[in-house]
């Protein structure tokens, strides 16, 4: 079904960084299927998916305003990289494109409501909304956004689970005593709410991924697999770090600068 209402889905290539380019890829991947020979209205048929609005709001800008351009007469369009490359992508020439732009332009400014760039939260909630009878969902249901409270709910339930889990239980014990020694509130909840706050940051995904089946031993092992020293890491920070969470000190500064930095730059 959703084969024949989307015949092609462009991803944003959300793994480049900020200024590589990903608006001008996007925008000359769509152009390219939109002008591409035979095609006939293919933005009914052409999803667009980025992460924000704003990102929307800048790629439909870029497609209209460069169908724009290639509609002048006049020759200066002819030279814009955009042009270029749709053009020897679709193997025609300029005076090709520049016909099969104004045509694609008037039609899709006369159907705009099918000129579909979407985030990737409201295409997940169209889908949902479209199959929430055999998702076994309410057809009136809301989406909430409320990343805290999801989060306190889950420290909730892993702290309900100490007394039932042996190896949780003796680490949550060391650290409400470890705060307890530092005249701080026994009370762990906070605490392991401010580090859950990692799960929800895009930034730190890729990495919590990799570290997810790792237990402490590991990392020390793999120090010492590699014949690292503390004085191979830059300020020591890291191993320093590793060495005390696995001694049972869990009294860590987890807003210290280098780990905020963490995995922006080289460790070693």
């Amino acid at each position: 079904m959703l084969r024949t209402c989307l015949e092609y889905l462009i991803c944003n290539p959300w793994d480049s960084s900020a200024g590589s380019g990903k608006t001008f890829t996007l925008a000359r991947e769509y152009l390219k299927l939109l002008l591409r020979p035979g095609a006939q209205q293919a933005y009914r048929h052409i999803l667009a998916i980025t992460f924000t609005n704003k990102a929307v709001g800048e790629l439909k800008e870029r497609i209209l305003k460069s169908l724009m351009e290639f509609s002048k007469e006049g020759g200066r369009s002819e030279i814009l990289p955009m042009f270029l490359s749709v053009k020897d992508a679709l193997g025609i020439d300029a005076a090709e494109l520049r016909e099969r732009s104004k045509k694609v332009l008037q039609d899709l400014l006369h159907n705009y409501a099918f000129f579909d760039v979407s985030t990737i939260d409201r295409f997940n909630h169209r889908v949902l909304r479209t199959f929430a009878q055999d998702l076994e969902l309410q057809s009136n249901f809301e989406v909430v956004l409320d990343t805290d409270s999801l989060l306190m709910q889950a420290v909730d339930i892993l702290v309900s689970r100490a007394g039932t889990h042996p190896k949780l239980t003796e680490t949550l014990i060391e650290f409400a005593l470890e705060k307890a020694e530092q005249d701080r509130s026994w009370d762990v909840s906070r605490d392991l709410f401010e580090m859950g706050k990692l799960l929800f940051d895009e930034n730190h995904y890729a990495y919590l991924e990799a570290l997810s089946d790792k237990e402490m031993d590991d990392f020390l092992s793999l120090i010492d697999t590699n014949q690292l020293e503390f004085e191979d890491f830059k300020g020591r920070y890291f191993p320093k770090f590793i060495e005390k969470i696995a001694g049972g000190d869990f009294n860590q500064d987890f807003d210290s600068k280098w780990k905020r930095e963490f995995g922006k730059e080289p460790l070693y």
